[in-house]
């Protein structure tokens, strides 16, 4: 893939494109960890809860569906953890939030490919700033800075970077069947 011209973006404030979500436990009984999730999704324990996980997208736990907050169409940032402070995932299916992460919620409707695109940039921005002794928070994350690609408008240009990440999707599944071939699986 090319190198991309980013001299035309505009930078905003976190704050600016996402809202963060405040998802809880719902019953009005304390939380047990041994009772309340699983780390392997059933039937029962359907629902995937971030938490301070490095790889598996952040989802270390499952929760009964019923019995968390969720949303779709998110970014899950960690806030603390030894390797995972600062990990950003794109959260496109229903998810809960267990503790030492928090879920950020685009402010306007996007798509898959652009919440995707939107999370990298997130990641690229925070990762490094951020550890085990500096807690990625949403108070912190709010004022960070991001470069995005913008519409005639000056707009976030959801469009380009939908139609970026299809592209990116599109190469990568090429590369996967390639890899299949060679090694005939």
């Amino acid at each position: 893939m090319a190198k991309i011209d980013t001299s035309e973006w505009k930078e905003f404030q976190v704050k600016e494109i996402v809202e963060k979500l405040d998802l809880k436990f719902l019953p009005s009984r304390s939380f047990n960890k041994a009772l309340d999730i699983s780390e392997t999704k059933s039937d029962e324990f359907n629902l995937p809860l971030v938490n301070a996980k490095h790889f598996n997208n952040g989802i270390m736990y499952y929760g009964r569906e019923n019995e968390w907050m969720s949303d779709s169409m998110t970014i899950d940032i960690v806030a603390d953890g030894a390797a995972s402070t600062g990990d950003v995932y794109a959260q496109p299916q229903e998810t809960g939030v267990l503790y030492n992460a928090y879920l950020v919620k685009p402010k306007v409707n996007v798509s898959e490919h652009a919440l995707f695109y939107l999370a990298t940039i997130v990641q690229r921005c925070i990762k490094d700033h951020f550890g085990y002794d500096n807690k990625c928070t949403w108070d912190k994350v709010k004022e960070e800075t991001i470069k995005l690609p913008v519409d005639s408008h000056g707009c976030p240009d959801w469009a380009y970077m939908d139609s970026f990440m299809a592209e990116v999707m599109k190469e990568s599944e090429a590369c996967l069947e390639n890899l299949r071939l060679a090694l005939r699986i």
